[in-house]
């Protein structure tokens, strides 16, 4: 029997190294189209990139907005599921288009705790970057439009109602109202009511991973007190999440505030007593 166990063991170990050592490395900062074009990001990029026939009437109508005009600037997670499909969907648009590459900047986020969704040199700072691909659209340095993770109903209309001016709204409803709210300071007062806030967003956040992903961010970057407020909010929204009072325990740890952790995970044990996660994190707290 302890063979057995070692040999598994082993064979573990053997395993992670594999894994580690045919893991695709992340595309960290500044990227260039060449760069997805060659191995081992052709293997996703290629694919998508030639399967996507963007519409030949839309591509019809962008070429009359003068593209040229424009800089696109898109923030992506090459480990990212989302950005391998839609990423290559909006360079072949562009590439219709015969939109100038110097007018197109990507720039490669991490998935890393630490630093969630952000880049080495911080190219994403201050553009409020809570969802990747996020596909940012400028003229004379001012953006004029984003498309968030995916379109609302193909890429290139979508990106045709920015070009043309028109009325257009991303995904992720609640997002346009948190970065107000962040600008105003609402966020960092103290005697915020977060049910009086989460009572504003109801009904444009539809599920508990929309503020959650939010949180994650500004604790990435240091906002604590933005992202108690924030995760205070979803908790209002979606009371009956063990996640979302998970993720509200860990925002109070990181910021000193044992007392709510252990309230927060406590309540997330009264949802979730299989929670291996609030057991550990209480034990933490408590010793």
């Amino acid at each position: 029997m302890k063979k057995a166990i070692v040999l598994f063991a082993l064979l573990s170990v053997f395993c992670e190294f594999l894994f580690a050592q045919n893991a695709e490395p992340k595309i960290l900062g500044n990227c260039s189209l060449s760069q997805l074009e060659k191995k081992p990001y052709s293997e996703w990029y290629a694919k998508n990139f030639s399967a996507y026939e963007p519409n030949i009437q839309v591509l019809a109508a962008l070429k009359k907005t003068n593209p040229t005009k424009y800089m696109v600037k898109i923030f992506f997670g090459s480990w990212c599921g989302d950005s391998k499909r839609e990423l290559p969907k909006m360079t072949k648009v562009l590439e219709k288009l015969s939109f100038p590459q110097k007018n197109l900047t990507l720039i490669g986020v991490d998935d890393s705790t630490e630093v969630y969704k952000q880049s080495p040199q911080r190219q994403e700072a201050g553009m409020n970057i809570f969802r990747v691909p996020t596909f940012i659209v400028f003229e004379n340095g001012k953006e004029v439009g984003r498309i968030v993770e995916y379109p609302t109903e193909t890429m290139e209309r979508d990106l045709l109602k920015i070009f043309a001016r028109k009325e257009y709204t991303a995904n992720y409803f609640g997002y346009p109202q948190i970065i107000r709210w962040m600008k105003d300071g609402l966020l960092t007062d103290e005697n915020i009511s977060a049910r009086g806030l989460a009572m504003q967003l109801k009904s444009r956040v539809s599920n508990e991973s929309e503020l959650n992903a939010c949180g994650y961010v500004l604790m990435a970057q240091g906002n604590l007190r933005e992202a108690i407020t924030v995760l205070r909010i979803n908790a209002n929204l979606f009371p009956q999440s063990a996640n979302c009072w998970d993720s509200l325990g860990e925002a109070y740890a990181k910021d000193g505030q044992k007392d709510k952790a252990i309230q927060a995970y406590e309540y997330v044990l009264e949802l979730d007593p299989k929670s291996e996660n609030a057991k550990a994190q209480l034990l933490k707290l408590k010793s």
